[in-house]
């Protein structure tokens, strides 16, 4: 009886490791042909180009197989890095969509009640050209004409690094309209000083109303108040031209290297399809009732919550045995695949 068990026991253990040595010559053969497909996939999707810091690749695929299910593949694509190009033009729209709204302090300045109790009073003195009239009107011409221009030469900015991050203008492009945006700032900034000068020589004559300064110069000054507003026109109109210019600019080179990223993208994918179809044969000990399963980082479809997504592909083996036969074409073989955003 012990001998019998014995034997049975023995013929067990001959074929659990008959069993495991057969599955351990089916995983070596099967992570030969993931190498050798895996190195065919990167060159035909050109995955091993060097065109990342110092030579290095920015594309790549990296494989594991999970017994009974099949293969999973990680696709590293220098797509996903170009899509980043578009997030910082949106980050740059956003900028500018910010500036757009009124400064809160500016506003509640504008609100204040003794700014209402100052103009009552000074509506009483109206026919003398009360010196706090002239600063308040300066003031607020002041106050309006820096907003304005200063949001449009901070939107002219922005447009103009969302238009180098696409590549819509090179370095050489981008020196230049940054040359030409810091040029229109300088002239904004020392006419802005002078007129600040000028209301704090009216502020003095508010503080020292009936002087000897105020009844010689209050006419002068307004008047050099007036010739500097009338030599910042021009400067706040090229400012504003230009800032929508290179908004508008920005806003078509976005659309069109969103176009051509998907367009790109769908480039990759049926390139994608065409190799496994011209060499899927190298898989030939992947059994046909499990599937390959590609993961493409960061090329997935946008969200709202901005969340960057990979596009998934998974191709049965059996489908891919039939595109090789040429039973049907590359195109057949997506149409039979499940592919999904995560």
């Amino acid at each position: 009886m012990k001998t019998a068990l014995s034997a049975a026991l023995s013929i067990l253990l001959c074929l659990q490791l008959q069993s495991s040595f057969a599955q351990s010559e089916q995983l070596q053969e099967i992570q030969r042909d993931l190498a050798l497909f895996t190195g065919i996939l990167e060159e035909e999707l050109g995955l091993n180009e060097s065109a990342g810091l110092f030579g290095r690749s920015l594309g790549g695929i990296s494989s594991t197989y999970l017994m009974s299910q099949g293969v999973v593949f990680e696709v590293r694509s220098p797509l996903a890095n170009r899509r980043n190009r578009m997030g910082l033009a949106s980050l740059s729209s956003a900028m500018q969509a910010l500036q757009l709204q009124e400064n809160p302090f500016i506003a509640m300045r504008r609100s204040q009640p003794v700014a209402a109790a100052q103009t009552t009073a000074l509506a009483a003195d109206v026919n003398s050209q009360d010196s706090r009239y002239l600063q308040l009107q300066d003031q607020i011409a002041n106050i309006d004409f820096s907003l304005v221009v200063n949001t449009a030469i901070q939107q002219a900015t922005h447009s103009a690094r969302a238009l180098r991050a696409l590549g819509s203008v090179d370095e050489d492009g981008y020196a230049a309209l940054y040359a030409e945006v810091e040029a229109l700032r300088g002239q904004i900034e020392t006419n802005v000083a002078e007129l600040r000068e000028l209301e704090a020589e009216l502020r003095l004559q508010q503080v020292e109303p009936g002087s000897a300064v105020e009844s010689a110069d209050t006419s002068g000054i307004q008047q050099r108040a007036n010739d500097l507003l009338q030599r910042l026109e021009p400067i706040k109109s090229e400012a504003l031209a230009l800032a929508s210019d290179l908004r508008d600019r920005s806003a078509q080179a976005e659309a069109d290297f969103a176009l051509q990223w998907q367009q790109d993208l769908l480039t990759f994918e049926r390139a994608l399809y065409g190799t496994l179809c011209e060499y899927g044969e190298t898989l030939v000990h992947i059994p046909g009732r499990e599937s390959l399963s590609f993961i493409m980082q960061g090329l997935g479809d946008d969200r709202e919550d901005s969340r960057r997504t990979d596009k998934v592909h998974i191709i049965r083996q059996e489908d891919i045995s039939a595109c090789v036969a040429q039973t049907f074409d590359s195109e057949s073989l997506r149409a039979r695949s499940t592919s999904y955003t995560y």
